[in-house]
């Protein structure tokens, strides 16, 4: 069991050890660096083909929908009772 155990240990520092290498080696970063500018450039494409609705309503304008909403303006009578006191 001992033996497993150091053989796991010695494996897991051998690849920590070559992905830390890789991870900062100039190749690396060159093909991340490439793949960003391709998948910013794939984005930008995508986003021109989306197509835009045109809508003769201006969304900005203001109406006043205070007719469709009951105005309670009448004291509850829990109010009226504490007053009275």
């Amino acid at each position: 069991m001992k033996y497993l155990k150091v053989i796991n240990l010695i494996i897991f520092i051998l690849f920590f050890f070559f992905i830390i290498n890789f991870y900062f080696s100039e190749n690396f970063l060159q093909i991340k660096n490439k793949n960003r500018k391709n998948f910013s450039i794939y984005l930008d494409n995508e986003i021109n083909k989306i197509k835009i609705i045109n809508t003769k309503k201006d969304f900005k304008e203001f109406q006043d929908n205070s007719k469709y909403f009951k105005k309670n303006t009448e004291e509850k009578k829990f109010w009226q009772l504490l007053k009275t006191k």
